[in-house]
């Protein structure tokens, strides 16, 4: 890892004070303070994406933006992102009102359907697999997190080597993407671990956007229900580390971690966790290319202290990640800051690593095939930034001015990066469709929806989808 101190910013960000917490399961032991930790790099194999690129921004978008979001706090208007899957207003009222038989219906069948491709994802995907000579182990149980009637999902548990000794002072939350599962990212959570000396878990929440009770990946009663896993009285981490094998104390200090949507996921957590007080354990947030949904995401971005820093590393701008809602999202939210970079002929999955090669090959043959330097920058990108937030500085991470172009050297050859905001773009086959998308908009729930004017509603119990 390096720090591009020529152009790094001045902001550093500082944790915020401690407090005692005591999750746990029976009778265990609080965290203790952390420690520093090392940094190294890996590289993964891909093949290259077609991309197209745009000379970044002017200065006067950073100051458009600047505005934008001070008009936004002023007036509490709602998140209008470029475009994205979220429903209108309009949609929304519908859907909890007047549509409800139809709801209650929809939310059956798609509990049915992500309950099946649950099940073929676990058969097809497999449990996590380590990446050679990693020093990390991997074993998982089921987390309950208590969203509607609650509901236990699989959890895997990333546990670096030594920690029954010297029980690590860092926990990270990796949440996946739309449609995939933990064990997806198993070779990124392994780097997370030993790159970071954290204890990652990696939930499974489901993709049921049609579950009338709105628990699932990309709603907000799942995002606060996230955020309540980080309460002093709710052992459910604890409980679930207990059973995955983990007898050491769960860590106060964690960082959310989220691809895709689940990057949305944990950037409405990380609002909710100011919300429910436990914001003081919030070390920072990195978002995969994080996209957002219901255009809630920046006013979520927006609650959390600017001190608590939060990154976006993003592809170009294309279909996969709506055109860069969830980067729009949190330029809105913090203006003035850095917040992250797109790398330069990027894909969606670049930061998408795991050991299954059927998995890996299907999800770049959908999304774009990945440069091996890209994803070798991806994983140096995130390491850096996860160890500069729980350490409190800019030390270990690369940062940059907005719009600056900046050269990564990985083992895997040397990749670009340009600071947000930046006009980057990238050519796709699916492109328009985003055409398409707004006509989709009003099936997915984010609002629950199950109640007795729907007596064909049932709630979600997709544990793996």
């Amino acid at each position: 890892m390096r720090a591009d101190s020529d152009t790094a910013e001045n902001v550093v960000a500082k944790p915020a004070q401690r407090r005692a917490v005591k999750q746990q399961p029976t009778a265990k032991p609080t965290a203790k303070p952390e420690s520093e930790a090392p940094n190294t790099t890996e590289s993964a194999e891909a093949t290259p994406a077609t991309e197209t690129s745009v000379q970044p921004l002017a200065t006067v978008e950073a100051t458009l933006r600047s505005v934008a979001a001070t008009t936004r706090k002023a007036t509490s208007a709602t998140e209008t992102a470029a475009v994205a899957f979220a429903a209108p207003a309009s949609a929304q009222a519908t859907s909890t009102a007047s549509a409800a038989p139809f709801r209650g219906v929809l939310s059956a069948i798609g509990t049915i359907v992500f309950n099946l491709y649950g099940l073929a994802i676990n058969v097809v995907g497999g449990p996590p697999k380590l990446p050679p000579n990693s020093t990390v182990t991997v074993s998982s149980s089921t987390l309950r997190i208590d969203c509607a009637d609650g509901q236990k999902v699989p959890a895997d548990w990333y546990i670096p080597a030594g920690a029954e000794e010297n029980p690590p002072q860092r926990l990270i939350y990796l949440q996946h993407g739309f449609l995939a599962a933990g064990p997806w990212y198993s070779y990124t959570a392994a780097a997370l671990a030993e790159q970071t000396n954290s204890i990652v878990v990696a939930p499974s929440i489901t993709s049921n956007f049609l579950a009338c009770d709105a628990c699932w990946l990309g709603a907000p009663p799942m995002q606060e229900a996230v955020a309540n896993l980080f309460e002093d009285d709710n052992t459910a981490l604890a409980d679930s580390a207990l059973a995955a094998g983990y007898t050491g104390p769960i860590p106060d200090r964690v960082v959310l971690v989220g691809h895709s949507l689940g990057g949305g996921l944990v950037a409405g957590t990380a609002g909710y966790m100011v919300d429910n007080g436990t914001i003081d354990r919030l070390a920072g947030v990195v978002m995969l290319d994080g996209v957002g949904l219901d255009g809630s995401m920046a006013s979520s971005l927006e609650k959390v202290p600017d001190d608590i820093p939060i990154y976006q590393l993003a592809s170009p701008r294309y279909f996969w990640n709506q055109f860069g809602v969830g980067s729009d999202a949190l330029l809105e939210a913090r203006p003035d800051q850095f917040v992250g970079v797109t790398l330069v002929g990027g894909s969606h999955v670049d930061s998408m690593r795991g050991g299954n090669r059927l998995i890996q090959f299907s999800q770049q043959l959908v999304a774009g095939f990945s440069k091996p330097q890209n994803v070798a920058a991806a994983q140096i990108l995130m390491v850096g930034w996860v160890n500069d937030m729980f350490a409190g500085n800019q030390k270990a991470g690369i940062y940059t001015d907005p719009s600056q172009e900046i050269t990564i050297d990985t083992p895997a050859g040397q990749a670009t990066a340009v600071a947000l905001p930046n006009s980057l773009t990238k050519r796709f086959l699916l492109n328009p469709l985003q055409a398409l998308v707004p006509l989709a908009s009003g099936l997915f729930t984010f609002q629950p929806t199950c109640g007795p004017a729907e007596p064909m509603c049932v709630a979600t119990s997709s544990k793996a989808a």
